[in-house]
C-alpha cells in the first residue's frame, strides 16, 4: 500500500514543526529488533526505534511540512555505535533531528552553514562509554526518495530499499591522519553521566 492509513495519518498530521517531529521520535522506545532498517510506517505501529527508525520518521515528516527532501546523514564511528540523523535546511542553514538513548546527540537547530559545519556540532558529544571520542566520518545526505516509497510504506523492514545508504562514502572529520586518541580530550565525567 502506497498512502497512509487513518491512524497513521492521525499522528502524522500533528507533527507540524521540527520540535513536535522531535518531541514524537523522542516519545518512542528505543528498540531495534533483529538489527534491522524499519519502515515509517512499521516504525509507527510499534512505537518503537532505533536512530535510524527515527530518523527516518523525522525526514518523512520533514518533507510533509515543506522542508524536504527527506534526507538522513550517516554517522561513522569509532568504537562505538552509528548514527544517523534526519537532516532539513531552512533559508540555506541546516538541522537535524535524530533519535537516541543519549541525550547530547539528537536534534540541532537549523543554524548550521555546512554540512561539516552540522556534523561538527556533534563531534565533542559523542563518545564511547570510555570517554573517548569516536566520531570519526559522516556520509552526504542520503536522498530517500530515491529509493521508491518502501521506506516510508513497507509493513517491515526495508534493509534491501535501503542497503546504499551503508555503502555511502564517509567523509573524514579530521581530513589528515587521526591524532592518537591520547590527542583528543577525553569527554568530560558530568558529560558521561548525561
Amino acid at each position: 500500500c502506497s498512502e497512509w492509513k487513518l491512524s497513521e495519518l492521525a499522528v502524522l498530521n500533528k507533527l507540524k514543526t521540527p520540535a513536535l517531529i522531535q518531541k514524537f521520535i523522542d516519545s518512542l522506545a528505543y528498540d531495534n529488533p533483529k538489527d534491522k532498517y524499519w519502515s515509517v510506517r512499521a516504525t509507527l505501529r510499534s512505537r518503537a526505534g532505533d536512530c535510524m527508525g527515527g530518523a527516518l520518521v523525522a525526514a518523512c515528516c520533514l518533507d510533509r511540512i515543506g522542508l524536504g527532501p527527506p534526507r538522513v546523514v550517516g554517522f561513522e564511528a569509532r568504537n562505538d555505535d552509528t548514527h544517523a540523523v534526519a537532516v532539513y535546511q531552512v533559508n540555506g542553514l541546516w538541522g537535524a533531528l535524530g533519535k537516541s538513548n543519549f541525550t547530547l546527540i539528537r536534534a540541532r537547530d537549523p543554524v548550521y552553514r555546512s554540512l561539516r559545519e552540522l556534523v561538527m556540532s556533534y563531534f565533542d558529544f559523542y563518545f564511547n562509554t570510555k570517554g573517548e571520542k569516536s566520531l570519526v566520518g559522516y556520509s552526504k545526505p542520503f536522498h530517500l526518495n530515491k529509493t521508491g516509497d518502501a521506506w516510508m510504506y513497507a509493513d517491515g523492514e526495508v534493509d534491501r530499499e535501503l542497503a546504499d545508504i551503508d555503502k555511502k562514502k564517509k567523509t573524514p572529520i579530521i581530513p589528515i591522519a587521526r591524532p592518537s586518541g591520547k590527542m583528543l580530550m577525553q569527554a568530560p565525567k558530568y558529560l558521561l553521566k548525561a
